[in-house]
């Protein structure tokens, strides 16, 4: 079960990676192509909002270790907040200006916890072959 849970937990991670690429080219839409399309950007983004929470969960099923589960809930803090920033527009546009600055953040983290996840499957095949009879 384990090992299952490591595959979906790097499976997730890099989807969620793929997912802020795509959330970026919909803004270059909305701004390039006719600002109709901006509606793709926070559509996307609002499905986006959920996904480290059940990465955060598969890491904990995956037993990612302490750091990889740190930095799970960390994107998790991260990608719950970068939404709601363009809602203060009217009241606070300084800091609905942070939105750009974290979803930067958040795809930092969500690199670095691919990057983790995929080195968990290695770590995985090796302690097998380790295990395993010459």
């Amino acid at each position: 079960m384990t090992r299952g849970a490591r595959y979906l937990y790097a499976g997730l991670a890099w989807a969620f990676v793929a997912g802020l690429v795509v959330q970026v080219f919909f803004i270059g839409l909305g701004l390039f192509a006719g600002s109709e399309n901006t509606e793709l950007h926070v559509t996307l983004g609002w499905i986006l909002h959920l996904v480290p929470i059940l990465i955060l969960v598969v890491a904990a099923v995956a037993r990612a270790g302490r750091r990889q589960i740190m930095l799970a809930a960390a994107m998790a803090v991260t990608v719950f907040i970068v939404p709601i920033l363009p809602a203060l527009r009217a009241d606070l546009p300084v800091v609905a200006a942070l939105h750009p600055v974290g979803a930067l953040l958040a795809f930092l983290l969500a690199i670095m916890v691919a990057l983790g996840a995929t080195e968990l499957i290695r770590g995985s095949h090796e302690d097998l072959s380790a295990a395993k009879p010459a």
